[in-house]
């Protein structure tokens, strides 16, 4: 189980790039509360299909620190996350970490939590966050010196407060941990006022005026995400009419800074779009409409406006377009549109018992069915196995053959034996192939 050469396991020293170097050696923080047995659950592979089940990891008598987030990094850049969950389960409950190492600590709980969610397991990521308490609290703050506060050598100025609080916690934590907590305690509300504080707190580091223009772009990359972020948990919340007005209100940096990119406004897009206000979704983009990203708006707002036959053209165009590196996408959105074109409501009447003219409906269902069908095995055969793609396999499977079981389990099969990418997760549970 030794880490092999390339993975050394230093990222989990670099989970946030904006975080004090300094923490570990000047911290007298205990963080043992969160090495506690008893706040991990125990993992299952009950829950995945026989092939694609891979063992859990055992930490051996000995080994070093060093080696185990070797293998750990490794399980994550395969895509072992249920794995990856377990083993970094075991590493903070081990003799191997110290309470006061809080870099090591928080992004070993990040990956916890990070990994049962992208397993399908965001119910025990959510009652493990809890462990994690108030992140507002001032245990979790430290002042730090702020490089250049004081001006000891200019008579002409006093020297000002060299320190100011600064949030020991990785930002990506922070951020995962407002959403899971708001599910551990069933307050949804949390969530948004989780989003707003830590919002504020960005605000604060654009304008602090020791920070680089490289942190403070960051710091403008952040509030962005938080804006998206929580204009989906309204979503989430059903409250679709304060979505649609904070979506009117979002400010994004302008392209001056880099910030709004075309994957920003997709996302802006795609809210839009579950919001119900298509009108507005085809506006994100503006004159713009030649971006990749804006090319893929077209056809998704002839879907959300049930118009199929057009979204069926309009994605084979894009489909013939090789310089997209988005083809495996676009193949599944085409799998689907032809089959809500394809009549299914006729699928399951006998032939025998209709007038001729449904029986053509019902060749012609079975025809785009068949389309679909190859379509989407085309995208496995190539290797592009992501969650979507193959759930509607699987709904394709259930609908044109009576024994969609036996396809689903040479599904599993055929996947469990793709080269290992890292895109996909790859425990994947029973619900990915509807067994």
């Amino acid at each position: 189980m030794a880490a092999t050469d390339s993975f050394t396991g230093a990222s989990f020293h670099e989970l946030d790039p904006l975080a004090p170097d300094d923490l570990p050696e000047t911290l007298g923080k205990d963080l043992s509360f969160l090495l506690r047995h008893n706040i991990f659950h125990t993992l299952s592979h009950l829950d995945i299909p026989p092939p694609l089940r891979s063992e859990f990891l055992i930490l051996h008598p000995g080994e070093p620190l060093s080696s185990a987030l070797g293998t750990l990094e490794k399980l994550l850049t395969e895509g072992r996350f249920l794995v990856a969950a377990h083993f970094s389960a075991s590493i903070l409950t081990s003799s191997l970490i110290s309470p006061t190492d809080i870099k090591i600590i928080f992004s070993l709980f990040y990956t916890r939590l990070a990994c049962l969610e992208l397993s399908g397991n965001t119910v025990l990521a959510a009652q493990e966050s809890k462990a994690l308490e108030d992140l507002s609290s001032a245990f979790y703050y430290l002042d730090v010196g702020i490089p250049g506060a004081e001006n000891e050598h200019d008579p002409e100025h006093e020297p000002t407060n060299a320190t100011e609080p600064r949030h020991i916690v990785p930002w990506p934590l922070r951020v995962l941990a407002v959403r899971l907590q708001s599910i551990g305690f069933g307050d949804s509300r949390r969530s948004i006022g989780g989003l707003y504080e830590i919002g504020l707190e960005a605000r604060r580091e654009i304008m602090r005026s020791g920070a680089s223009e490289t942190e403070r772009n960051v710091w403008r990359q952040r509030l962005a995400d938080l804006g998206i972020r929580s204009i989906n948990a309204l979503v989430e919340m059903g409250d679709f009419d304060a979505a649609r007005r904070s979506l009117g209100n979002l400010q994004v940096s302008g392209p001056e800074t880099g910030i709004e990119t075309g994957t920003t406004k997709l996302r802006k897009a795609l809210l839009l779009l579950r919001i119900g206000d298509l009108d507005a979704a085809g506006q994100v983009f503006g004159d713009a409409n030649d971006a990749k990203e804006a090319a893929l708006l077209k056809p998704l707002i002839s879907m959300s406006d049930g118009r199929y036959s057009d979204a069926v053209t309009q994605w084979r165009v894009l489909g013939e377009d090789r310089t997209r590196t988005d083809g495996a996408l676009v193949a599944q959105n085409l799998a689907v549109c032809l089959l809500y074109t394809g009549q299914l409501d006729q699928v399951f009447i006998s032939r025998a018992l209709v007038p001729t003219h449904i029986g053509i409906a019902f060749q012609s269902a079975q025809l785009t069915s068949y389309q679909a069908r190859k379509l989407l095995e085309a995208q496995v055969s190539a290797n592009h196995s992501f969650g979507s793609l193959i759930f509607n396999l699987s709904t394709v499977y259930e609908l044109c053959s009576d024994s969609a079981g036996y396809l689903k389990g040479q599904l599993a099969e055929t996947i469990s034996k793709q080269p290992v990418t890292g895109q996909t997760n790859l425990d994947r549970p029973n619900s990915d192939l509807k067994l």
